[in-house]
């Protein structure tokens, strides 16, 4: 990740790749479902790459610059990790109580804060993007140690899950990449390096995106009503936490752009771990996958909005 405020053209590009990966795996379950029943091979490898440079992405000597700022830090994971969870709990309670794979989906896609693109919006909103860079390492370890928290919460009471399953996912998905992507920063670090890890990134997520709706896209195209039983309570929790964090903000005397950083970090989820552990925890219930890469497209619109109204109100 850049310093300060800079963003290479390939996180500019972050929605547009996106949308672009989507489609390509509609076309593919649409026109060839033989090769896209296939997809699944390429799972395991894009998952295991994009996380190592996610991880690889994050660097931990940035731990001790966000206990600098330490109103705006506790505010922030605050609202991350305690009202968040509560929020989409409640809001899939509320809308999506028949549908417990979609409710589960719900709440693993918002329990997350994002690790990327979070930045970008920050930027375009005139907030305080450094203050957003110390925050990331910390929004990534902390739901690293949460995640199994979350998993067991919540799992058990929507949908039965075995504990081994988890832990063995958490080795292959988690503490293998975080442990190779350490090796690598090691081994090469400095701005060739650093180019190299948003390379593996993007291009990880590119095909992970196309998989994920080659393999799935059936399920999507038998059940459009997807997108509309989430549209309700995304909308929801998107409006309900950027007013909070700018409330929260005003209570505690932050800046505008610290304000908006805020908001930033509060709405943004679009996290890969997620992702990663729909896919291989929950194979049965392929709604809870597609809700994860659902989000991130009803996401993007309210983002560039919100950086826009932050824009003017700052």
């Amino acid at each position: 990740m850049k310093p300060q405020t800079e963003f290479s053209g390939m996180e500019r590009l972050e929605p547009a790749l996106l949308l672009t990966a989507v489609a390509a795996g509609l076309a593919v379950a649409r026109a060839a479902p033989q090769a896209a029943a296939q997809a699944e091979r390429l799972l395991t490898p894009a998952l295991i790459l994009l996380l190592t440079a996610v991880f690889h992405r994050v660097p931990l000597q940035r731990l001790r610059v966000a206990l600098g700022h330490r109103r705006y830090f506790l505010t922030a994971l605050g609202l991350n990790f305690v009202l968040t969870p509560l929020a989409a709990y409640g809001l899939g309670w509320l809308f999506l109580r028949d549908e417990r794979a979609l409710w589960l989906g719900l709440v693993l896609v918002l329990v997350t804060p994002c690790t990327d693109w979070y930045l970008v919006f920050t930027a375009l909103a005139r907030g305080d993007t450094a203050l957003n860079l110390a925050l990331l390492p910390w929004n990534l370890l902390l739901q690293l140690a949460l995640l199994p928290l979350y998993l067991w919460v919540f799992t058990s009471a929507l949908i039965p899950l075995e504990l081994g399953a988890v832990a063995r996912s958490f080795l292959l998905y988690i503490v293998i990449p975080f442990a190779l992507a350490q090796a690598a920063r090691r081994l090469a670090s400095g701005p060739a390096a650093e180019r190299s890890a948003v390379v593996a990134q993007y291009a990880a997520l590119t095909l992970l995106i196309v998989a994920v709706f080659a393999q799935q896209g059936g399920v999507l195209f038998a059940q459009p009503r997807v997108v509309l039983l989430l549209l309700p309570p995304l909308a929801l929790f998107f409006f309900l936490m950027a007013t909070v964090a700018v409330g929260a903000g005003r209570a505690a005397n932050f800046s505008a752009p610290t304000r908006a950083a805020l908001a930033c970090t509060a709405v943004a989820r679009n996290s890969p771990l997620t992702l990663s552990l729909a896919l291989v925890l929950f194979p049965a219930y392929p709604q809870v996958a597609l809700t994860q890469v659902v989000e991130p497209l009803l996401e993007l619109p309210f983002l560039v909005l919100l950086a826009a109204v932050l824009r003017r109100s700052g």
